[in-house]
């Protein structure tokens, strides 16, 4: 974690949320949310390390962060989750740490209070079931642990559709972040969707050419790539025998080519 700030990136629309707040005077309410953002990708930065993945960078947008990872789609599930979770672990480390000093007497209580209600805001935002939120991966990663690849992406998506019009219920849009939040998500949505067959090739192709770590294996009777599933390794009859999955993709590989 040695080049951790080089890991950091401010997009261009920060710098002008930024401008805005100090001429209107809410320049304390965005460092005070920043600062929270800042900490709470911290804890995905933290996981990912501890995994050993490889971190691209960390943006931070007017209304939140992304940490973008190098990783395998097949990830195991428990990591995947870990992961998601970490931002949130480490809010609640923060919100721990600000009480302390708060008890100490070294902030003031309006300032204590700000942060509890950005923080607050902050954590439950991100544990909302919508892509690319924290809360959308977990989500995802229980989909996948139960149903096979392709069903559970599919299954993903129409949830975060359901949930992005929950969202739209049960929001007001008073202010500008407000807009730019609901257009991040809605592009982050349909990108999902877009890339939806690219991801799926990806996640057969790793399966064919990466040795990875099973927790469960299945039998099929019958062979149907669309069964394969995370965490799990298949085997397809085929005539008289029991084939590999590894055996099943090579086959359907060749005959695409």
């Amino acid at each position: 974690m040695k080049n951790i700030k080089n890991k950091f990136k401010i997009h261009p629309l920060t710098y002008g949320l930024l401008f805005l707040s100090f001429c209107s005077g809410y320049f304390k309410n965005i460092l005070i949310i920043f600062g929270i953002v800042i900490f709470h990708e911290l804890g995905h930065f933290f996981f990912i390390h501890h995994f050993h993945y490889t971190i691209l960078n960390v943006e931070i947008y007017p209304f939140g962060g992304l940490t973008r990872v190098e990783k395998l789609i097949n990830t195991p599930l428990k990591k995947e989750i870990i992961i998601a979770l970490g931002g949130a672990l480490f809010q609640i480390l923060l919100f721990l740490i600000i009480f302390l000093v708060y008890k100490k007497g070294w902030i003031l209580d309006h300032t204590y209070n700000l942060f509890q209600n950005y923080n607050k805001i902050i954590l439950i935002f991100n544990l909302l079931p919508l892509t690319p939120l924290d809360g959308s991966i977990i989500i995802h990663s229980m989909f996948e642990y139960f149903f096979p690849y392709q069903k559970a992406y599919f299954i993903y998506l129409i949830f975060s559709v359901i949930a992005l019009f929950g969202f739209l219920t049960f929001h007001s849009f008073k202010s500008l972040n407000n807009y730019m939040i609901l257009i991040f998500l809605i592009q982050k949505i349909y990108e999902a969707y877009q890339k939806r067959k690219h991801y799926q090739n990806k996640f057969y192709l790793e399966r064919y050419l990466y040795d990875l770590p099973y927790e469960k294996i299945k039998s099929h009777n019958i062979l149907d790539i669309k069964e394969l599933k995370k965490d799990t390794l298949h085997f397809f009859w085929k005539k008289d025998r029991f084939i590999h999955e590894k055996e099943y993709l090579k086959e359907y590989y060749s005959n695409k080519t």
